[in-house]
């Protein structure tokens, strides 16, 4: 027997009747956002009345409802499931380092204003993404050019 595939997106209802849509590893499912956000597929400003886009459960990304069936990047903060033995690839790692910011700027990872004073967040030194503190550990792999 086949199994099926963790590509396909799939649809569960929770016991409080909210859907789950399970794409690439993420659990995505729709939210009121309350600040400002961007989308993390498309990068384009999240907009509208009542649930305007769909984030993840496990790792906070959000996306517009019409991106969520499209992202093909697995989820950092599911389980990966391996074959062979875990081998550590630094490659695609981000160098981070605290920054201030003096415009208003937005995490790569969540779409969400970086707020506060002073390091309102970090800065991958290669590929020049800001992520909040929080979103450092889920951020996907960093997209420099070496």
């Amino acid at each position: 027997m086949a199994e099926l595939s963790s590509d396909i997106p799939m649809i569960t209802r929770q016991p409080d009747g909210s859907k789950l849509h399970l794409v690439s590893g993420h659990k995505f499912k729709a939210v009121v956002l309350h600040q400002p956000s961007f989308c993390s597929y498309c990068k384009k400003f999240i907009y509208g009345v009542g649930k305007q886009g769909y984030q993840c459960q496990l790792c906070d990304g959000v996306v517009h409802k019409r991106c969520h069936s499209a992202v093909v990047a697995r989820c950092a903060c599911a389980p990966q499931v391996t074959d062979g033995p875990a081998t550590e690839d630094s490659t695609g790692n981000h160098h981070f380092s605290g920054h201030f910011y003096k415009l208003p700027t937005f995490c790569g990872h969540c779409g969400s204003l970086l707020y506060g004073c002073t390091q309102q967040g970090v800065k991958c030194a290669d590929c020049n993404v800001n992520f909040h503190h929080r979103c450092q550990e889920k951020a996907m792999e960093c997209g420099a050019q070496r």
